[in-house]
């Protein structure tokens, strides 16, 4: 063998709690534990791996945070199956801290771009009428309630939430409404009526791309919407 022993990291040692979550994730992999089963107790876990009960807790707890287990007080831990909620649940408070950096902020700003920039295009080619008329009544609520910074925020959402779900992809929905509260949450204040006023109009001009079914148009007139957004946002420092 030709390699420099040097260069060998030692092993470390594990754990008991780390060793515990291993062991019943790989329970669950194989099927040995399913949704909905219980996990033995605490004690039987004890027992089973020898082990005092805050390495069983913290195992418990470890497999909590990443959508293997539900905990309730009273009861013994359960089999759950992690969803995407469980997965932008976990990210939140890491989101929510990186926006608080102006740096951080722009570049999820950008990826906000990118990402209905794409969205926009494949909706324009797919969006179906009933889909188009959800989007005219969200229009209309936007524009009775364009003085109120808090329904304007709420109505905003709404709307690129419903271009985004023309693509029929739950997962991708269930991300982009968690990105974009994560960002309004990072914006101290909406307060601009010049920028909720053209965000309505360019909206409406988004939607009109989105009936002529022209991908092209409608990414022109969303990342003129989305440059203007970021441009106020710096401007106002919100």
């Amino acid at each position: 063998m030709n390699f420099d022993v040097h260069h060998i990291q030692p092993l470390k040692k594990q754990k008991l709690s780390d060793h515990v979550c291993e062991e019943l994730e790989r329970l669950i992999a194989n099927g040995s534990l399913q949704e909905g089963d219980y996990f033995p107790s605490e004690r039987e876990l004890m027992e089973m791996f020898q082990v005092g009960r805050p390495s069983v807790r913290e195992a418990l707890q470890k497999l909590q945070q990443k959508g293997l287990a539900e905990i309730n007080s009273g009861e013994k831990a359960k089999v759950s199956t992690p969803g995407i909620h469980t997965f932008t649940g976990h990210l939140s408070g890491i989101a929510l801290s990186l926006l608080s950096q102006d740096d951080e902020r722009q570049q999820f700003e950008r990826i906000r771009q990118l990402f209905e920039i794409a969205i926009v295009r494949e909706a324009a080619i797919n969006i179906s009428d009933a889909e188009i008329k959800q989007l005219h009544i969200i229009l209309e609520k936007t524009k009775a309630e364009i003085n109120d910074p808090v329904l304007f925020a709420k109505n905003d959402v709404n709307f690129h939430s419903a271009i985004i779900d023309c693509l029929k992809a739950p997962i991708i929905s269930s991300m982009y409404e968690s990105f974009i509260n994560w960002l309004i949450k990072a914006r101290s204040k909406l307060s601009s009526s010049e920028l909720r006023e053209q965000s309505y109009e360019h909206h409406y001009r988004i939607v009109n791309a989105l009936e002529q079914h022209n991908p092209d148009l409608a990414e022109s007139e969303m990342r003129a919407h989305l440059s203007y957004v970021d441009a106020q946002v710096k401007r106002l420092n919100i």
